[in-house]
């Protein structure tokens, strides 16, 4: 059965933003479509708010491409092993936000999105309580040192230290040097530091929100 079916009303009403009349004819993909459904659902929320907040940002020749039709097959595919309403919702903003087009540096969606699914339900809410918890102005430039014990409501110490550790053993965080604050210390200490590809979750992820729209998972676990 075509996992996709459940998507394809929601995917039509890009139409009006640039996606060619008859363009999902003969899409396909192999999935759990029960998890496809319930991906539709957020889909269609987060669409709705790419019609009402960002039209004029909509990029139309990725609607017109094929990488288009494959970005859509991967999210399907990571929605099949996401194990929370919240990493579903995850993944529909990252799809959505997808149609946009973004300033240099140039996001590689297909890369994001594969990370995206690999990303386990227990890492992304500690990546994403991570990324809150950062310089909401320069978060990219701040990090908090390894010695700092980081919690997450919910999680033990040591569920969230694994969850750290997965992330950076994904390339989302990384141990960076902390600057020294006395000459007469030579180690200062290392950060966890959010990377390139980090970036590039959070974009699509818009963990900064938007003044028309709920940051995400708002409310919830999150």
């Amino acid at each position: 059965m075509n996992a996709l079916e459940p998507l394809l009303p929601v995917l039509q009403t890009l139409e009006p933003l640039g996606l060619p009349e008859g363009a999902l004819q003969g899409w396909y993909a192999y999935a759990n479509q029960k998890q496809a459904a319930r991906l539709a659902g957020h889909m269609k929320v987060e669409l709705g708010l790419i019609h009402k907040t960002f039209p004029a940002q909509v990029d139309h020749a990725y609607l017109r491409s094929d990488a288009f039709q494959a970005n859509v097959v991967q999210a399907v595919r990571a929605a099949e092993v996401a194990e929370s309403e919240d990493k579903l919702h995850f993944i529909a903003r990252a799809l959505a936000s997808c149609t946009l087009a973004f300033a240099a540096p140039t996001v590689d969606r297909f890369q994001t999105l594969r990370l995206i699914e690999a990303i386990s339900d227990r890492e992304l809410r500690v990546f994403v309580e991570y990324f809150r918890g950062l310089d909401p102005i320069s978060p990219f430039d701040d990090g908090v040192p390894v010695s700092t014990p980081f919690s997450v409501a919910g999680l033990s110490r040591q569920e969230t230290s694994t969850a750290l550790l997965g992330l950076e053993q994904l390339g989302l965080l990384a141990k960076e040097p902390l600057p020294s604050q006395d000459d007469w210390v030579d180690r200062p200490g290392l950060a966890w530091k959010l990377t390139a590809l980090a970036r590039q979750v959070a974009v699509l992820g818009r963990l900064n929100g938007h003044e028309d729209g709920p940051d995400l998972y708002e409310p919830g676990p999150f």
